[in-house]
């Protein structure tokens, strides 16, 4: 089998699908074991389906969201009235459990309990559809979309690797809503996307921490947070601690002379070592040195000044920004 059309599996039942991408992924070269849970796959199949980009003229889950071909055969109505038309072989095939054993039966039409705008996002997650044009979108409503699809038997953990909807959805919030961004992640298992969310925290003052928040991110991501912190921390120290080398004596600029570079780079260096946050910039380092031996006239001094400024940049930029 060259390729995997998506149409293939509109009608099929889950174990012919299994058997199709298992077959699909031996003719890749790709490793697979013999047998595989509904579910599992999903990201995969997802990744090489001919899924329409969403435009105005077709609108995801809209009665005419045709996708390889394929009209949608199922209609779920949400308890605000809103209306998804989705297709029943690829939400059985993703779902562990027939979609809550909703598609058990062959109903054309069900009634789910979720609000539209949560039930939405859990839809574009399962179809591995881009949610950046959905409005109004909290954490919150990101966090129930989640919990819908466990209930509906499809795994979020599997859906939410790098580049994925759901990672990119939940990222973009990260920027606003730092703290909460990374207990969810952490609550659910989203290692990557942990990741990626700490490197908006390093500004955070851990001791606003919550007791809520903690409990929902868990001892482990509490400790990698906290190590962070303190990791660059310790490492702001040693390279600010670090002063400029003295350049060969002359009678213009001696050994004496070349120490008032070096106490005003003790004076800066203590102030960045005690007050600086872990989110230091660069531009903040080379500016707070700068502005620290603006009285050094010897031309050499100065050099040497520039030269240990770039060099403690470079090592400040080496330091990790994530957990």
């Amino acid at each position: 089998m060259n390729s995997l059309d998506f149409s293939d599996l509109i009608d099929m039942d889950d174990d012919l699908a299994n058997t199709i991408v298992t077959r699909a992924d031996a003719s890749a070269g790709c490793e697979q074991p013999a047998t595989r849970a509904a579910g599992a796959s999903a990201p995969a199949l997802l990744a090489r389906a001919p899924f329409p980009d969403i435009s105005p003229a077709l609108p995801a889950f809209g009665p005419s969201f045709e996708v390889g071909g394929a009209l949608p055969d199922i209609q779920f109505v949400t308890v605000d009235n809103g209306r998804f038309y989705a297709h029943r072989g690829l939400l059985r095939y993703v779902s562990s459990d027939a979609f809550g054993g909703l598609l058990a039966g062959r109903d054309e039409s069900i009634h789910v309990p979720e609000a539209s705008a949560i039930f939405a996002i859990a839809l574009h997650v399962a179809y591995g559809l881009s949610c950046a044009h959905l409005t109004n979108i909290t954490l919150e409503t990101i966090e129930s979309a989640v919990n819908v699809l466990s209930k509906y038997g499809i795994p979020p953990q599997s859906f939410a690797a790098p580049n994925m909807p759901l990672f990119q959805l939940i990222l973009s919030q990260a920027s606003y809503y730092p703290i909460d961004a990374y207990a969810l992640a952490a609550h659910y298992g989203f290692q990557d996307l942990a990741v990626a969310v700490s490197s908006h925290l390093l500004a955070y003052d851990l001791s606003g921490l919550t007791d809520e928040l903690c409990v929902k991110m868990g001892a482990v991501h509490i400790k990698l947070l906290f190590d962070l912190h303190q990791t660059r921390r310790n490492a702001l120290k040693n390279i600010v601690m670090n002063p400029p080398k003295m350049h060969q004596p002359h009678l213009a600029c001696g050994t004496r002379e070349q120490q008032d570079l070096t106490l005003a780079w003790a004076f800066a260096a203590a102030e960045m070592a005690w007050n600086a946050p872990s989110s230091t910039s660069t531009y903040m380092m080379q500016s707070t040195f700068e502005r620290a031996a603006t009285d050094i006239s010897c031309g050499e001094c100065r050099t040497m000044l520039k030269t240990r400024i770039q060099e403690a940049m470079e090592e400040w930029s080496a330091v990790p920004r994530t957990i």
